[in-house]
Formats: C-alpha cells, structure tokens, sequence
C-alpha cells in the first residue's frame, strides 16, 4: 500500500503543483477570497427577506407586519453586490494579476474594468437612455470577467515591454503622474483592440458575454456538474487532501467556485421572485454535504475516533480537534492524527465526501432538502449552515444528519482497522 501510495504521490503532485502556482488561478482565487464577506452580506439579507421580512413570512404572521421598507433596503443591499459581481472580480482579478507581474495594479484594474463595458451590451430607450442589464454584470458575467481582465494585463504589459510606446518622463515630475502617461499608450491600444472584438461581435449580432457564456461556461459548468465530472473532481479534490495539499486553494476557490457561485445567485434571483430555485450544486450546498468539519466531514471522523478508538492518543487528538471541526476547521485532525499520508483514512475521506454529495442530491431532488440560495461563512457549524442556506429548511437540517450519521459509520471500520494496525505494530516492535 505504501508503494502504491508513493506511486499514486509522484504522478499528482508535478501537476497539483503547476495548479497552485498558476497565476492565472492565483489572481481569480485571491479575488474571490476577497469579495467573500460582500457576498455572505448579500446573501444574509436575501435570507431575511424571503424568511423573516415580507408579506405572509413570518414576522409578517408574527407581527402582523411585513416591514416592507427593510424588504426595499435588503432587496437594494443584496442587488448592491450579487448583481455587479463580475465587475468586482474583473477588477480585483486584473489588480492581482498586475500585482504578480510587479505592474500598477490600480490602472491594469480600471483598464480591465473599461475593457469588459467595451465589449458589453448596452441598451438604450428614450425613456431611461443608455443603460446595462445587470445580467451581464452579474454571475452570468463571471468568465467574460476573468477573459477581460487577464487578456487586459497581459495585453498592457506586452506594449509596455515595447519602448516606443511608453511615453518617458523627466525625472522632476510626480511619480503618479509619470506612470499615467508611461502607459497611455498601451492602455489606449488596448482598449481599441477590445473596441475591435466589440465590431466584430456586433456583426456576428451576439455580444461577447453571451458568445463566453454560451459557448464555455454553460458547457464547462454541465461537465463539472454532471454525475461522472463530480466523482472525478471530488476524487482528485480528496487524495490532493491525502497528500497535504489544500484543494480549496488549486480546485475550490479559482476553479469551482465560480460555477458554485453563479448557481447560487441564480437560485437567490429565482427566489426573491417567488419562483423556485433550480440548481442543486452551489457553494453552501457542498459545504454543508462534504465538508462538515472541513475537507473529509472531519467531524465524522472524531465522532468516529470517540465511539470505536481505544488508543488515547487518538481519543487526545480528537478531543483537541472537536471544537475546531465544529467550524469546519480540519486541520487540527488532517495534520495531527494523521489523515494526510495515511492509505487508511484516505480511503473512507473519499467515500464519505461522495456519500455526502449524493444524499445530499437525492434529498434536493426528492424535495426533502430544499435548495440552497444563501452564502452562509464556511465557519457555520455543519448541519447549521444548511438549515440557512436553504432559507431555514429544516429538511435541509435533517438531510444534514443523515450525512453525519452515515460518515461516522463509514469512518468507524477503518478508525478500527488503524488501532489493531497500530497495536500490531507495537507487538512486532517487541
């Protein structure tokens, strides 16, 4: 097993390394990293107004008040962030990306921001005038933004690179204002490329975000979404977990949870309009499903170690890790036990991550659990954090149980296996 384990580590690791060092994923995870409590905000008030506020829920049957006005404020606040999504992340994207290249991280940001509403639609009526739909500002938006603000860096820099095209100036004016027109030109080619792609587009009589939207993240999102796309994620996701690598910052944040976190949007919008919600995989979902406790439903595990262990060194451990679990915190239990490196529990963390994800799916589908539309922190305690994600769904709860309950029996054989592996190895050593 050890062989096959140094066999398996050498084939994936050159390549999971190549991923964290990406910089292209580095930029798009660190911008999502940093919009995240914006987006929890906006979410937590859509929770309150399709739950608490609003006529015929319940501080409306409470009360006998829908408190309308607070519905008004929420709906304002939650639209604030959750509709304009990718014009945060187009951006912070192009920010991080210039930063790693040591280029001015505020122009390459404004410029992609400039860059992404050239090669947008614009509406326009004699009423209201020109306008955008918020729609191609939104999570639909989300890939077109990672498109603009890449190509507008890495455009930039290569005309900065030529030195006819910087505009140099003496040494007694502000530095400020130097870097302004040292990259006048290049910003100005730049969006003139992006003006082009705009004629383009327009004679094709598609706009760019639908021609991206359409034609990759839809067709991305359904292979990443579809029963055989999920095993393989999420059985690469595991054994990275095995070897020590923290998947969330390779596959979750810059890969996942774009897709995640468009669904999720799409499922609040539906919401708040009175419609019902239609996808299944959001960012909450798997949360609440396959991480209670962290990567591997580590809580699980420690419930596991608690029933069945006999060594107190692991009954120890579990006792230091149990709290941290409870806000899905795993690593005291990854690191310390160890799960990371031993073939042992690499096996049932796999198991119990997809166990979860299809009670979880069978319960969505079968209309026990209702469907998530609310970011909740990561930090919410398991079997918590899907009761607020699906707007106080207590299915959602019971799903959440039944998760827990199926992972400890899952981990109790092989926490078993590891003790009498153990204490044979301690009768040899004698």
């Amino acid at each position: 097993m050890d062989a096959f384990m140094d066999q398996l580590a050498n084939k994936m690791l050159p390549f999971a390394q190549k991923l964290s060092e990406n910089r292209y994923l580095g930029a798009i995870r660190d911008a999502f990293v940093t919009i995240m409590p914006i987006i929890i905000g906006c979410s937590l008030f859509t929770l309150l107004n399709c739950v608490f506020l609003g006529k015929g829920h319940y501080f409306d049957q409470w009360f006998g008040q829908p408190f309308n006005g607070v519905v008004e404020m929420g709906s304002a606040i939650s639209s604030a962030g959750m509709s304009v999504m990718a014009l945060l992340i187009v951006f912070l994207v192009a920010k991080n990306l210039a930063e790693r290249y040591k280029m001015d991280g505020s122009m390459a940001a404004t410029s992609a921001v400039v860059d992404f509403l050239i090669v947008t639609k614009f509406l326009s009526t004699a009423k209201l005038g020109e306008f955008i739909q918020t729609y191609y500002l939104g999570a639909a938006g989300l890939f077109t933004a990672f498109i603009c603000a890449i190509a507008t860096v890495e455009i930039i820099r290569k005309l900065m690179n030529v030195k006819a095209l910087v505009i140099k100036m003496p040494d007694s004016v502000p530095s400020g204002i130097a870097r302004s027109f040292n990259s006048m030109i290049p910003v100005i080619l730049t969006m003139l490329i992006f003006g082009i792609i705009r004629l383009i587009t327009n004679a094709i009589g598609m706009p760019l975000n639908d021609i991206i939207f359409k034609g990759l993240q839809q067709p991305l999102s359904a292979i990443v979404t579809s029963p055989v796309g999920l095993i393989v994620i999420y059985i690469f996701y595991m054994l990275l977990w095995g070897f020590g690598i923290h998947s969330a910052y390779i596959i979750g944040t810059p890969i996942l949870e774009p897709i995640y976190l468009a669904n999720l949007t799409a499922n609040a919008a539906l919401i708040s309009k009175g419609a019902a919600a239609t996808n299944i995989l959001t960012k909450p979902f798997t949360d609440g499903t396959m991480f209670m406790g962290g990567a591997g439903n580590m809580l699980a595990l420690v419930i596991a170690i608690f029933i069945v262990s006999k060594r107190s060194d692991y009954r120890d451990i579990a006792k230091l890790g149990f709290v941290p679990a409870l806000f899905n915190i795993s690593e005291p239990i990854m690191f310390g036990l160890p799960v990371v490196m031993n073939p042992i529990l690499i096996i049932p963390m796999i198991l119990v991550t997809l166990a979860g994800l299809l009670i979880g799916y069978i319960s969505t589908i079968v209309g026990l659990m209702g469907y998530t539309y609310v970011l909740v922190p990561w930090t919410t305690p398991p079997v918590i954090g899907l009761f607020l994600s699906s707007g106080a769904n207590v299915g959602a709860a019971l799903t959440g149980v039944i998760i827990l309950v199926v992972s400890v029996i899952i981990y109790m054989p092989f926490v078993k296996v590891m003790d009498k592996a153990l204490e044979a190895e301690a009768t040899n050593e004698e």
